[in-house]
């Protein structure tokens, strides 16, 4: 067979638990390494298809509003914690640090979880619930123990002492809030490139385009909050700021989570950092070894030696 020429043939493999079979496309390429593509999800099956950009526009509407909702706490937190919680430039600032570096630690939970363990839509659907529910929470927290004259923290009407109960809940909104946009962002984003198959042609291409516009949303978002709803709070209906925020997450998720028979998936990998690891045990014991010739090198046909969820890399004689 010629180098680079395709010869495509299926293989079945066997479900044990529900005898469902899965055709696998493997196919010779180039200096005899083969490529394994799982065959088309809705080609020839009479379904709907699923994903495209009908959907990745329901995902780019998400996260405009989770963006708004977001930054319409976090734009002004300083203002907030020195105004209302009475605390100094320098102690609200450290604070604002901290819950930053939170929500950005917790954007590396959330992507781990979604590609191991638990799948892009259901991790996303769990942290925009939690994001929900503190945004809820630090809105009912504000109105009933913070917000006391009403009005207060315009620069104007100076708000009484804060109780150590709102104080409490505040913090664990605002940490909830934290928790939830970071384990929600970075896994949408990979999510809405999962709703195109580059095997399709229609797709090809539009992952780049998706990511794009993707950032346009985010930018859109934090327009918004980064104007009306800094102006409201600044006045001080702080309250008032909150609950738009709280809306704004509440229609990202119920839209989201309504769509849910229209997305296109794709099944965790599971663990890496086991697959990892046992490339430096590997490592370890045949250190002593000789490399071995490059014809001595070999690796099996077909999915058998492939990582479900995963493609195969295809052999070359470089480095890069």
């Amino acid at each position: 067979m010629e180098p680079g020429v395709a010869a495509p043939f299926t293989v079945a493999s066997s479900n044990n638990n529900n005898n469902n079979v899965e055709e696998i496309e493997i196919s010779e390429v180039a200096n005899g390494s083969y490529r394994e593509e799982a065959a088309g999800e809705d080609e020839g099956n009479g379904e709907t298809p699923s994903g495209g950009w009908n959907t990745a526009f329901i995902l780019l509407a998400n996260q405009a509003l989770a963006t708004l909702a977001f930054f319409g706490v976090g734009v002004n937190l300083v203002l907030f914690l020195t105004r209302v919680m009475g605390q100094d430039s320098a102690e609200a600032a450290n604070s604002v640090s901290k819950w930053t570096g939170t929500v950005y630690i917790c954007s590396l939970l959330g992507a781990f979880l979604s590609d191991s363990y638990w799948g892009r839509y259901r991790t996303c659907t769990v942290f925009q619930m939690i994001f929900v529910v503190g945004l809820g929470l630090l809105s009912f927290g504000t109105w009933r123990f913070l917000i006391k004259p009403e009005g207060c923290g315009d620069e104007k009407t100076e708000c009484r002492k804060p109780t150590s109960t709102g104080v409490y809940i505040f913090y664990v909104s605002i940490y909830m809030v934290a928790l939830g946009y970071g384990g929600h962002q970075p896994t949408l984003a990979t999510f809405g490139a999962d709703q195109f198959d580059d095997k399709k042609q229609e797709h090809r291409g539009s992952r780049e385009a998706f990511f794009c516009y993707f950032y346009f949303a985010l930018n859109v978002g934090s327009l918004f909050s980064n104007t009306l709803l800094v102006y409201f709070e600044n006045s001080g209906m702080w309250t008032g700021g909150f609950i738009v925020s709280l809306a704004s997450a509440l229609v990202a998720l119920v839209s989201f989570v309504a769509c849910f028979r229209r997305y296109r998936y794709v099944d965790p990998c599971g663990n890496p950092v086991v697959r990892v690891a046992q490339v430096f045990v590997a490592a370890t014991r045949k250190w002593k070894l000789h490399p071995a010739q490059a014809d001595d090198l070999h690796e099996l046909d077909g999915p058998e030696s492939a990582i479900r969820g995963s493609r195969k890399i295809m052999h070359s004689q470089d480095f890069a």
